[in-house]
């Protein structure tokens, strides 16, 4: 029997009634006045610029938040409440919330809140305080909704039902594709290319739908119906499984695991606060308030999910006192997280990368990881450019240019439309700093001295790494009292679960690739491109930056992107004799790029509410550079391709 949330003792707590036998029967008589309502999937409880006609408290399912361009800002769980906002203030609501599956909600009228609130004049500041409390939680939520999603840029449009009509088209259509190809098609070889079908299927259906994992999964089959030719889903499970089981492939996805079981229990320490009250008085100029943004993403560069919860928490204050405008400080959040963890092998985004080398290149995956990363073009210049930024020497674009004049002539520090993404105060925990830099610092030593000491020989294993630095933790945080050993367990495997996603995509793209081989794809790369190349070999690196850019925006991922380009770029470096660190940095710069250049991202609406700037003006900003340092460092791929061929 399924357990009732919204129930005496809750009502009691919301509202501060107190414990005594008249609160109980007065929560009860609350009890009596809510109204059951039932959801079913897509449909919407409210709606923005609606009128407050009351209050929801959500039962049972999940909720979406929309904003008003129909981007998702937040996901909303089991005993959760909403609606109080416009109710409070009288104001029309200020987002829709639609139900996400089957969904069970209480609705309070608006009059029964305010007899409520009339009968208790207290209640309503510590309901106050609670709302923003809970906007505090909801910041969080996004956040977590985007660890979710790494390397998965999903387009908020597609939580919209399809209709039946539109699923007879599509699907019948994919079906009609795949019985055409399967009995007019020969089998694949020299003369028959049939490894380019579903790869142009990939590109184009990624084009039409914008759902990356669908796209994966369809395209997997088509590969696996014209490689093996037998019974479709048989083929395909027993492709997937041999992906999975693979002991490269595994030991990725433990890593991955861990590494998001890491990434929770740091920010369930309440270190990032403490980090904040660190800085406190200590930063007494803007250009201090951008550089402290700047060392912090340093500082966590374990992930760029935890990089920008930091920063922002820690840095916004004193970019708030000395008058830096929100546009520079989405700008450095929207660029700094993602390009320093490309940097670092142990991050997740450098673990992700590794695994897919695992797949591509037979020994010395990290080895080779490490000698790319003087080739992250893309990251390089971004990195650079945040620096100038934070000296105030970077050339500044015609929106950073009136930002600047709106401050200094006294107007807001944020630009029109971003009232209702102001991250506010996020105070809840108070622990130590510390809980925040030593898990880091042990999980480098010890996956370098440990991993060295299990090989025999110096190396990095980060698995163990990952496995010590979790015994620590749980001695720093239960010991300080923070946590309970369950409370540890818990955010522990609440962080593995956050990794599900990024797992299932770089399962499904190892498995969609391998096939792709199977085609006869790396060997037709041999056959032709140094034909086609001839003495223009040079210019392979800047051709696979350019290219692997492309997939990764059409696609919405990087990680899928690069468990594709990787076989490639090694077949196409081997082929032509390139420098093979220059074409695997080629690649992981490319998946940056794609990313930010990407159309359909709801990166600018995680970025924009991390520091209370409206996504439409961090989109903007955000491509204008992109598209500057994709040029930049398209350049220099072009100059190292070019020395790489003269030397």
């Amino acid at each position: 029997m399924e357990t009732k949330r919204i129930t005496n003792d809750y009502i009691r707590d919301l509202f501060g009634l107190g414990g005594g036998a008249e609160a109980k029967k007065e929560a009860d008589a609350i009890l009596q006045r809510l109204h059951r309502i039932v959801f079913e999937n897509g449909q919407d409880i409210c709606r923005i610029d609606g009128e407050p006609d009351g209050m929801f408290f959500l039962e049972s399912g999940e909720a979406i938040v929309l904003n008003r361009e129909g981007e998702q800002i937040n996901l909303m769980h089991e005993g959760q409440y909403f609606g109080e906002y416009a109710v409070l203030t009288r104001q029309k609501r200020l987002s829709t919330v639609r139900s996400n599956g089957r969904t069970v909600v209480f609705k309070m009228e608006t009059d029964d809140v305010m007899r409520v609130l009339a009968a208790h004049p207290g209640i309503s500041g510590e309901l106050m305080k609670r709302l923003y409390g809970q906007v505090s939680a909801k910041h969080s939520q996004i956040l977590e909704l985007t660890r979710a999603r790494r390397g998965i840029l999903q387009d908020p449009n597609n939580r919209r039902p399809l209709g039946l009509k539109e699923m007879l088209l599509t699907y019948g259509s994919v079906a009609a594709v795949f019985l055409l190809s399967f009995f007019l098609l020969p089998k694949s070889g020299p003369a028959a290319p049939v490894f380019l079908l579903p790869l142009l299927f990939l590109i184009v259906y990624a084009l039409l739908t914008r759902r990356t994992l669908e796209t994966l999964i369809l395209s997997g089959m088509f590969a696996a119906l014209l490689l093996y030719r037998r019974e479709l889903f048989g083929d395909y499970t027993k492709a997937v499984l041999a992906s999975a089981a693979s002991a490269d492939n595994v030991f990725t996805v433990y890593v991955m695991a861990l590494m998001g079981g890491v990434v929770t229990l740091i920010e369930a320490s309440g270190s990032i606060t403490a980090f904040k009250k660190h800085l406190e008085g200590r930063v007494r100029t803007g250009r201090g308030a951008r550089l402290a943004f700047f060392v912090i993403t340093l500082l966590t560069a374990i992930d760029d999910g935890l990089n920008l919860l930091t920063a922002s928490v820690c840095a916004r204050p004193a970019a708030e006192e000395n008058r830096v405008p929100r546009e520079e400080t989405s700008l450095m959040a929207a660029f700094l997280p993602v390009t320093v963890c490309s940097f670092v092998p142990l991050s997740i985004w450098g673990i992700f990368v590794v695994g897919a080398l695992k797949a591509s290149v037979p020994t010395g995956a990290i080895g080779l990881f490490c000698r790319s990363l003087c080739f992250n073009f893309f990251s390089i210049v971004s990195v650079a450019a945040m620096l100038l930024l934070c000296f105030d020497k970077l050339p500044r674009s015609r929106q950073l240019k009136a930002a600047k004049r709106r401050v200094e002539e006294g107007g807001k520090l944020w630009p029109e439309g971003s009232e209702q993404y102001d991250p506010g105060d996020r105070e809840k925990i108070c622990g130590r700093v510390v809980n925040l830099l030593l898990p880091i610092g042990v999980l480098a030593l010890a996956s370098l001295l440990l991993g060295s000491v299990s090989a025999g020989s110096f190396a990095m294993n980060s698995a163990i790494g990952l496995t010590a630095t979790l015994a620590v933790m749980f001695l720093l945080y239960c010991s300080q009292r923070l946590m309970s050993p369950e409370a540890f367990s818990e955010y522990l495997v609440k962080g593995m679960q956050g990794m599900l996603l990024p797992i299932v995509v770089y399962l499904l793209t190892i498995c969609f690739s391998t096939m792709l081989n199977g085609l006869g794809l790396a060997d037709a790369i041999d056959a032709a491109v140094p034909a086609l190349f001839g003495r223009a070999v040079w210019l392979m690196p800047l051709v696979i930056y350019i290219l692997a850019t492309m997939l990764a925006a059409v696609l919405g991922s990087s990680w899928a992107m690069f468990i594709i380009a990787f076989p490639l770029a090694a077949a196409l470096g081997g082929s032509l004799g390139m420098s093979l660190p220059l074409c695997v940095g080629a690649v992981c710069s490319a998946g940056i790029s794609g990313e930010k250049l990407c159309p359909y991202s709801g990166e600018a609406t995680v970025v924009g509410t991390a520091v209370g700037c409206a996504p439409d003006a961090v989109s903007g900003l955000t491509r204008r550079y992109a598209a500057a340092f994709f040029v930049l460092s398209a350049a220099f791929y072009a100059i190292a391709g070019l020395i790489d061929h003269i030397l």
